[in-house]
């Protein structure tokens, strides 16, 4: 009977590719425009063809890759269109996210969970690893989703992180300040989180996702120009 319950836990292989795909997708490790050859990446991940393209649809339902016949999968690019509509959705819903921590009734331990994760951005900044610190970040996004008790406000919110944290990593790897601007605000997120206060938690949460947005659409239009033309 265990070792029936151990089989049933088992994630299916399509779904653990994809899910690491994603990882390596968001990180860059896989280019936006980057086409993906089936061959090579069976053998990165040793699995066979029919797990690789179940993984190839879940990336492609999450916006992730294209694939089209005769010319094979793609990574999906970014362009600052697609950032726009992220965060026209994402802002609302997690200045949502926030209100709903700062209302719950041990607010002041959700806030303290969400500080070590702040604390771990710091400790990133102080020694100058950007990334670290986008690490940290999503896991203090993550955290705060997992909290807040909407589970239909999580799952839109993932949805939407999927992509989101593309331009996100491509913020903190190309603009080492980007760390600082965002410890500070959700420093601030946080501290309205603590003293319990919903109105000025979404408040202040939607001017970080707007301000994220304002900074990392620079860094796309930007990136525009000076791409050569026959890029």
């Amino acid at each position: 009977m265990a070792q029936l319950d151990s089989q049933l836990n088992l994630r299916p292989i399509g779904l653990e590719v994809a899910d690491r795909m994603q990882a390596a997708i968001v990180r860059e490790a896989y280019r936006p425009g980057e086409k993906l050859g089936e061959v090579e990446i069976c053998a990165q991940f040793g699995v066979s063809r029919s797990p690789l393209r179940e993984a190839f649809q879940i990336l492609e339902n999450r916006g992730l890759v294209e694939r089209r016949p005769r010319i094979g999968t793609r990574v999906t690019e970014m362009s600052v269109q697609t950032l726009d509509e992220i965060t026209l959705c994402r802002a609302p819903l997690e200045a949502a996210c926030s209100g709903l921590l700062a209302a719950l009734p041990d607010h002041a331990r959700v806030a303290t969970a969400l500080e070590v994760e702040l604390d771990a951005m710091r400790a990133a900044h102080d020694r100058g690893d950007p990334l670290a610190g986008f690490e940290a970040n999503v896991r203090m996004t993550m955290l705060s989703h997992d909290m807040c008790g909407n589970s239909v406000l999580v799952r839109l919110l993932r949805q939407l992180d999927v992509s989101a944290l593309r331009y996100r990593y491509r913020a903190y790897r190309q603009m080492p300040e980007m760390l600082s601007s965002m410890i500070a605000s959700n420093a601030g997120m946080v501290a309205e989180i603590r003293a319990g206060r919903p109105d000025a938690a979404r408040d202040i949460t939607e001017q970080l996702v707007w301000r994220a947005w304002e900074t990392t659409r620079q860094l796309f239009i930007d990136s525009e120009k000076t791409r050569p033309e026959n890029d």
